[in-house]
């Protein structure tokens, strides 16, 4: 046998092996599909395509049956391949849902064409059908979900839009139908979270987010008790408070109930939701309030001060006072945190990418606290304590950064405080409550100088951290608000309430590769360059302008008097303008300046990208030849001797 495949024409060996290496191929992967189906293997570096935990979790804790349906218009495949592929991706990730939750989500897919009975089923479902041409016949591409008391939720519509955040999504509505009863948050906030009249009322998105995992209820600030069965208290840039409620929220600590606090030094969105928001005091005076609160439970926030930072300022465009230009100058009040300012320790920030924050303060331990003090999110080392009155008239942010210096010290934004902490009343119920009570002696015996469980409590410096504007986008398609989110800000803020009323299920939730993914070395070439150029470009600037001004005054003087220009002065113009045409020249040189590193680095990454796996290839061709070469070499020498 071996002699006759030595005796076998090369050239039908060959095709031979390649025939052989096909079978091969194709029979490993049906074999790998069919023993290896629940296996994966996700490569990106976010784990983009690996359920979190609080998925799992939720999925092996269903105790009955979901009926869960995916509505999705074949003819969509119509419009291109990228909606086409996103609805392949939902129908995996629903499959693995049903996978993983042990048979308890029940998982099909409807094809809802014009006028059948799956149409009506969607359309009863809640679906949003989308018109597909001028004949107006309606496309539908969402999801719905049943449990077995017949509560229902849906998702109108899957955006492509939305894929990164498609297991949230997801989960979220598996969650509300495995969850019915939700766990009750009460919220006290001055801020507008409820919308005001010159906006008709619309519910900040954060707390559109909070309704659907608790239910949400507001009191205010006049109020005297926190409702029965709170189980976490929400209290968000809070100004003043009576002496009845601040016992109240005492007490409330005392017995066990869970706090998430916004404390703010400036509450920036008071100033611009205006009038309508309420009399906004002075900086400082706004932690007035909470300061002995927040002192029993052993930390303190600096009055009047916000954590300034330059490593992760944000970027904006401001007129400069001198010259008149718009100039680019990082507002150290601004801060975008990324990468390693994230607790990963710690189950409500280990996941987060990107928070936003404006004007935020700090947070530091007593110097007779016991409390267990661990920061969430906080500062690089490149930072200061700043005014907030530099901030709350008109701010000036080329001001502020030439008057930032460096502490080398990193300031935590947001902690966890635990432990057991005294009361801020040791000696009982202050007299202001006992007078509005009739019955004192309820009062007396229900008091708690200390805790009978121990504080749970996370603290953000920052109230804004809630607003829109610094977390999400809105679009609006087909008749719906769909959010796009750029920041984990409220996946902070629902991950936080959900760890502080005990449920670990939602904690893992959170926005699965953000759509705004900075390319970091490139952004930090920018900033260098940008500092490199930056004076020199202002110096050109000014040098035009003052150039610019020289010639309309010679031209002015020569209009207003009527008296020709000498050849002197005319031969003035003439230099004034060859110096401005110079140093346009210079300028566009600076400017290509800017941009030279990071098109030299872009151009590097796509030769890299074109190049790299040819050249690998090739490269191991070559030593594979020359390691096949050297073995023939060496078994004919062994033949001949």
């Amino acid at each position: 046998m071996i002699e006759k495949i030595k005796n076998t024409d090369r050239s039908v060996l060959a095709v031979m092996c390649v025939g052989l290496a096909i079978i091969f191929f194709l029979a490993f992967n049906a074999l790998i599909n069919t023993a290896f189906t629940s296996s994966r293997l996700d490569l990106t570096q976010d784990k983009l395509f690996t359920l979190s935990d609080g998925t799992k979790k939720l999925l092996s804790t269903i105790d009955e049956p979901i009926d869960v349906r995916l509505y999705y218009s074949r003819r969509f495949n119509e419009i291109g391949p990228d909606i086409a592929r996103h609805a392949t991706r939902v129908t995996e990730l629903l499959g693995e849902y049903e996978r993983l939750s042990n048979g308890m989500i029940r998982f099909e897919v409807f094809d809802p064409e014009p006028f059948s009975p799956e149409e009506d089923l969607a359309v009863s479902d809640g679906l949003q059908g989308l018109p597909f041409d001028q004949s107006g016949e309606l496309v539908y591409f969402g999801v719905a979900g049943t449990n077995s008391t017949d509560d229902t939720d849906s998702i109108g519509y899957l955006s492509p839009e939305r894929g990164p955040f498609l297991e949230y999504d997801l989960t979220r509505l598996v969650h509300n139908l495995a969850n019915p009863d939700k766990a009750r948050i009460t919220i006290l906030s001055d801020l507008p979270l409820q919308g005001t009249k010159f906006d008709n009322y619309k519910e900040w998105l954060i707390v559109e987010g909070m309704k659907q995992f608790f239910d949400v209820q507001f009191i205010d600030r006049e109020d005297k008790k926190i409702p029965e069965k709170t189980e976490v208290l929400v209290i968000a840039a809070v100004h003043t408070l009576n002496p009845s409620l601040t016992y109240a929220i005492d007490q409330f600590v005392m017995k066990g109930g869970r706090i998430l606090a916004f404390v703010d030094p400036f509450a920036e969105s008071m100033a611009l939701a205006g009038p309508q928001a309420g009399q906004l005091p002075p900086p400082g005076v706004g932690i007035g309030a909470m300061t002995p609160l927040l002192k029993s439970w052993g930390v303190e926030m600096p009055a009047g001060k916000f954590v300034a930072n330059s490593d992760d300022a944000v970027r904006v465009g401001f007129p400069d006072p001198e010259s008149g230009q718009q100039v680019a100058v990082d507002y150290v009040s601004w801060l975008t945190l990324v990468g390693d300012r994230f607790s990963k320790n710690d189950t409500v920030s280990g996941q987060l990418q990107r928070i936003v924050v404006s004007s935020a303060g700090a947070f530091l331990p007593t110097k007779e606290s016991s409390i267990k003090f661990e920061p969430l999110i906080y500062t690089s080392k490149n930072s200061n304590l700043m005014d907030a009155f530099e901030i709350a008239q008109q701010p000036n942010p080329i001001t502020l950064m030439k008057k930032f210096q460096s502490e080398d010290k990193s300031y935590p934004i947001a902690v966890r405080i635990s432990g057991n902490i005294k009361s801020l009343y040791p000696d009982g119920p202050p007299k202001e409550v006992t007078k509005l009570d009739k019955d004192t002696t309820s009062v007396d015996v229900s008091h708690l100088s200390e805790t009978k469980v121990p504080l749970n409590a996370i603290l953000v410096g920052d109230a804004d951290f809630l607003a829109d504007r610094n977390w999400a986008r809105v679009q609006e398609i087909a008749g719906q608000r769909l959010t796009m989110p750029q920041a984990n800000n409220a996946d902070f803020a629902i991950n936080a309430l959900d760890n502080l009323r005990g449920s670990q299920a939602l904690v893992g939730l959170r926005g699965r590769g953000l759509s705004v993914r900075p390319f970091e070395i490139i952004k930090e070439m920018r900033q260098i360059a940008d500092d490199k150029f930056r004076a020199r470009e202002q110096e050109l600037l000014n040098s035009i302008s003052k150039i610019e001004k020289n010639i309309d005054e010679l031209k002015r003087e020569e209009q207003n008097t009527g008296v020709i220009l000498t050849s002197a002065q005319q031969n003035e113009i003439d230099n004034f303008r060859v110096k401005m045409l110079d140093s346009r020249r210079d300028l566009r040189q600076v400017q290509r300046s800017l941009r030279n590193d990071v098109e030299t680095l872009e151009n590097r990454i796509r030769v890299v990208n074109i190049w790299a796996v040819p050249v690998v290839i090739a490269f191991i061709a070559i030593l594979l030849a020359f390691v096949r070469r050297a073995r023939r070499a060496r078994f004919y020498r062994t033949a001949l001797h």
